[in-house]
């Protein structure tokens, strides 16, 4: 089963992402226990609009 994640906690890690861009997502992700694809898929989510 898919773990869920509060709207306020995915925008805490998208923040969290793009200010420390000159680390990792893979370790940014790992740092926050959420899977690469996810936090990658949030960031993209973000840039679209």
């Amino acid at each position: 089963m898919a773990k869920r994640f509060s709207p306020e906690f995915k925008q805490q890690a998208i923040d969290y992402a793009l200010s420390n861009s000159h680390e990792p997502i893979a370790a940014i992700a790992r740092k926050l226990g959420v899977g690469y694809s996810t936090l990658d898929k949030w960031i993209r989510e973000v840039s679209v609009r």
